[in-house]
Order: C-alpha cells, then sequence, then structure tokens
C-alpha cells in the first residue's frame, strides 16, 4: 500500500510540472529558405560550394532566396570569413583575421559582401554576390559562408516579448587552386599569459596556423606545473578540436586553485590530430600586481579578496581598540600617579 501511495505521489508530480510550466518558444523552422546554384567549377557533390579557381577567376555566385512565411521579410546576406573559436570549431566572422596570419580573408574576394534583400510572403529572389580573385594565389584552401539573417520588423518585435526569433542560415564555400595537394599546418606559439576566464584563472595560450589549410579531430592536452615545486596546477584537455587556415586558436588552461599565487608557472601543450604532432612549453611569470588584478575578476579570488579586506579591516580595527585601551590605561594610570603624588604632599605638609 505504502509503495502505491508513493508512485501516485510522483505521477502526480510530474503531472503537475506539465500543468504548471508554461513552454515559451517557436517551432523549429524556417521562414526562408536558402538554396545554392552551383556553377561548372564545382569540385564536389556537396550542398556548398565547393570552387576550383584560379588567380584570375571572376564570375557570379548565386544563391536563390524562398520566403516560405506569410509575412513580408528583410533579410541581410554577408559574406563571412572563417576563424578559429576558443572552443575548438570553425566559426565565420566579419572581421578579417587571415592577412594577420600569412592568409586570405575571403570576404576581401568578395566585391558585394553585404547586401539587404525584401522578399514579399511567398517571394523567391536570386541573390548574386561576386568572386573576385584579384591575381591572388594560394597554395591551399579558403574557407567562408554566405549568412542570410532576417531582420525582425517592428511587428515581429512587438509579437515577441520573451523569445526573439533570430533565423539565420550559412551558406558554405570552399576555394581551392590545387585539388592534388594540400599543405601541411605549421603551428606555432605566440605567448601565453594569465588570464581571467568564466569567473576563474587561467593560462592563454595564442597558437597560429600559419597555412592554407584546416583540419580537425585535434586532441588537446595541457598541464601547469609551479617552476619551484614542479606540482600540477592546473590544465585542459578536449578532443576533436578542429582549427581553420591561417587562424589563431586561443587554448584556456585553467587553474585548480581557487587563488592565483604570484610566481612563475610552467606551461606544456600537446596537440595530436592525424595532421601531425605539435608539443609546446612555455613558463608564464605572474608578479604580485597582475595576480591581485586577476583574482578581483574571478569570482572566488573576488570572494577571497574580500574576505580578507574585512580581516585586515578586523585587524586595523583591533589595532586601534587596544591603542585606545592602552591610551585609557596610560591616562588613567598617570591621574593615579598625579593623584598619589598630591596626597602625599598634602600628608607631609
Amino acid at each position: 500500500m505504502k509503495k502505491q501511495i508513493k508512485w501516485l505521489v510522483l505521477i502526480s508530480f510530474f503531472i503537475s510540472l506539465f500543468c504548471f510550466i508554461k513552454v515559451t518558444g517557436y517551432a523549429q523552422t524556417t521562414r526562408f529558405t536558402v538554396t545554392p546554384e552551383l556553377p561548372q567549377n564545382q569540385l564536389s557533390d556537396v550542398s556548398y560550394f565547393d570552387l576550383l579557381v584560379t588567380d584570375e577567376t571572376k564570375q557570379d555566385l548565386t544563391v536563390a532566396l524562398h520566403n516560405t512565411s506569410s509575412d513580408p521579410l528583410t533579410i541581410k546576406a554577408t559574406a563571412l570569413n572563417s576563424y578559429t573559436a576558443s572552443t575548438g570549431i570553425i566559426a565565420y566572422q566579419a572581421e578579417q583575421t587571415a592577412e594577420e596570419n600569412q592568409g586570405i580573408s575571403f570576404s576581401q574576394l568578395i566585391e558585394n559582401p553585404r547586401q539587404t534583400i525584401k522578399l514579399d510572403p511567398g517571394e523567391s529572389h536570386q541573390v548574386h554576390f561576386t568572386l573576385s580573385m584579384k591575381g591572388e594565389e594560394f597554395a591551399g584552401e579558403i574557407l567562408g559562408v554566405f549568412a542570410f539573417e532576417e531582420e525582425p520588423s517592428e511587428t515581429t518585435e512587438s509579437q515577441q516579448t520573451n523569445l526573439q526569433a533570430n533565423y539565420k542560415i550559412q551558406q558554405g564555400i570552399r576555394l581551392r587552386q590545387n585539388v592534388a595537394t594540400m599543405p601541411d599546418p605549421q603551428l606555432s606559439l605566440i605567448n601565453s599569459e594569465a588570464v581571467e576566464r568564466n569567473g576563474s584563472a587561467a593560462l592563454k595560450s595564442s597558437i597560429r596556423n600559419s597555412q592554407p589549410t584546416a583540419f580537425g579531430k585535434i586532441s588537446v592536452k595541457t598541464i601547469i606545473r609551479e617552476q619551484d615545486s614542479g606540482n600540477k596546477v592546473g590544465g585542459f584537455s578536449a578532443e576533436d578540436f578542429q582549427i581553420a587556415p591561417n587562424s589563431v586558436l586561443e587554448l584556456f588552461s585553467a587553474f585548480d586553485q581557487n587563488i592565483l599565487e604570484p610566481g612563475t608557472y610552467m606551461l606544456r601543450i600537446e596537440l595530436n590530430a592525424p595532421k601531425g604532432t605539435w608539443v609546446f612549453e612555455d613558463s608564464v611569470v605572474v608578479d604580485r600586481k597582475q595576480a591581485k588584478l586577476i583574482n578581483r575578476q574571478t569570482t572566488l579570488g573576488a570572494a577571497y579578496l574580500q574576505k580578507q579586506y574585512w580581516l585586515y579591516a578586523g585587524g586595523i580595527l583591533l589595532f586601534l581598540l587596544v591603542l585606545l585601551l592602552l591610551f585609557i590605561f596610560y591616562k588613567r594610570r598617570n591621574k593615579a600617579e598625579v593623584d598619589d603624588g598630591l596626597a602625599v604632599k598634602e600628608e607631609s605638609e
């Protein structure tokens, strides 16, 4: 009987959850579709642009947009460049950073990288991006995307009080001038430094891929040790990282300790992938001022410093109280000595 009652209570609990929890959301569907029109220089049977180009190539790349909704839409189309996110994936951004790493940014090769398209309900429209190689030669690959994002209208914004629907589709593109060979990635450690990361102290290491080639299936392992003791005080490990062509991967190795202490730390970084293995070693000196600044920014460090502040404040108050008591004791003793002296004088007279 008790067991049955227990099951009835559990069932009632779950039913109450479904009755009282309000779920606000939108269907997993887009309000528009994106279809690439693959040209003759398409290299493979994939859904994105995989193009063989030369340094003299100039052509229009066409993408068909279709408004599947019952509302008029305004869509922003933008050419974006590949980069390596700190989470270990190849992502895309408007910023041009490939040139800083001996490469070519994709958006540099598109003559009209930003466009705005207005679509009536049910309307289709062809968007043309002009690809111009401008005499550029490269040995590997250039990655990018055409990003299509709906601009919310005033009506849509007023209806979406709890959740902003932001429909966005990315159409990938890969450019190559030679399909026979691909350069091997070349990784180098730029530098490492102590920083605050997600509320904790960490060492940020910037690793550059100076070649126009992307690769993945990278296992990452880092270890932080104190130079003096050799004790392990932090690190990081992950699998299936990716690195974009001509980009920088920022690795964050977290400290195990809650408070970052001043000192010299030794960092070892190991990257293993089918494309190769890389091992980097670096030393990072953290002075007292830098450690204090980072600890102020971290969650536990700030709490520790706040606690230390109150301890220091309490110590100062205690010291002042002792001084006050000593002063009172001194004044009373001095007054007692004066009174005793006057009493002796009166007796002698």
